[in-house]
């Protein structure tokens, strides 16, 4: 006999259609990210590209939109809790106290910054947070982590995440080729990758271009500002100011999952982090992002996109000049 209360197996049933669908589309998506054409596009991206497709092209019916809310909320706070275990203090200190200001004014400078862009241009304010997060941190790692606390439209998350891949991809290609034109080291190439670029992915394609010394200098760089992720959640969560949803509650002031992001980073710092874990959080993280944000996809349509306008288009791309101005600037002085 199950040990299961009633009322617990109906709501793990009720969960189950929603959860296989989105790890059908997250399964998609890994495998779409093989394919030529597609490998420059990382699996997190094409979920939630995958996601928006089926719910527009096919459609969701009523039985998946619970498991497809927990994914979209639960999953994610728990993969944004597991990126903890793959960063460490050492990679906020590669370059010195240098480095460390560096990291901090690429944050600093332009999430506040690219916000009041967003602002100027007419575009919602949890949409205009979303595009300057995912810009200033880690892209699509920043905005499930920042939408864990603001809540967003499911659109909004969409939009921004498209924000953030169009222009992180254009200066995937456009670190390498600059760097080179303007007679850039591979160090200080892979500093201004790692300082600029969205994705995690993105900076370590454009580091590793210019060989081993570059991919380096851009991962250290990349992890710093990922590491300053909890901050920034952290900030949101207790100044930015939403009506909690009907029985939601008043939101804690430190949400449970950014603890445990920085109870595995201060872990995985001193060492004491068990290697076998590491790698089991390094497997697991992208494919609950995936699964997250596939789930977030569903719940967009085409037509509230179109709604939304260019100006988040824009702000995406003054966010990227003033980051990828401020990276290049560091390079310069730290390479």
């Amino acid at each position: 006999m199950s040990t299961l209360a009633p009322h617990v197996r109906s709501t793990l049933g009720d969960l189950v259609p929603g959860l296989l669908l989105v790890g059908i589309v997250t399964a998609a998506a890994f495998q779409a990210s093989a394919l030529p054409g597609l490998s420059g596009l990382s699996p997190v991206i094409l979920a939630i590209l995958l996601g928006m497709a089926f719910a527009n092209l096919v459609g969701v019916s009523e039985s998946c939109r619970p498991g497809i809310a927990f994914a979209g909320r639960r999953v994610m706070r728990a993969a944004v809790a597991l990126l903890g275990a793959q960063i460490t203090l050492a990679d906020l200190m590669a370059f010195g106290w240098q480095g460390l200001v560096a990291v901090l004014a690429a944050v600093a400078v332009t999430l506040p910054v690219s916000h009041g862009i967003g602002r100027r241009l007419g575009v919602a304010p949890d949409l205009s947070i979303l595009i300057a997060t995912g810009s200033a941190v880690c892209g699509a790692s920043a905005i499930a982590g920042a939408n864990s606390v603001i809540r967003a439209r499911e659109d909004h998350v969409s939009y921004a995440v498209a924000v953030i891949t169009l222009w992180g991809t254009i200066g995937l290609f456009a670190v390498p080729l600059l760097g080179d034109l303007i007679g850039l080291s591979p160090v200080q190439t892979g500093i201004w990758a790692g300082l600029s670029l969205h994705e995690v992915a993105q900076a370590v394609g454009a580091g590793f271009a210019g060989g081993e010394a570059s991919g380096q200098a851009a991962v250290a760089m990349k992890l710093g500002r990922v590491l300053l992720l909890a901050g920034v959640v952290f900030a949101l969560g207790r100044f930015w100011h939403r009506q909690p949803a009907p029985g939601e509650g008043k939101p804690r002031a430190v949400p449970e999952f950014l603890l445990v992001f920085l109870g595995l980073a201060a872990l995985n710092s001193a060492g004491f982090l068990p290697g076998a874990l590491r790698d089991l959080a390094a497997l697991a993280t992208p494919l609950m992002l995936a699964a997250s944000l596939a789930a977030l996809g569903m719940g967009t349509r085409f037509a509230s996109l179109r709604a939304l306008g260019a100006a988040p288009l824009w702000q995406g791309a003054a966010t990227y000049a003033v980051i990828a101005g401020l990276g290049l600037g560091a390079a310069l002085v730290l390479g």
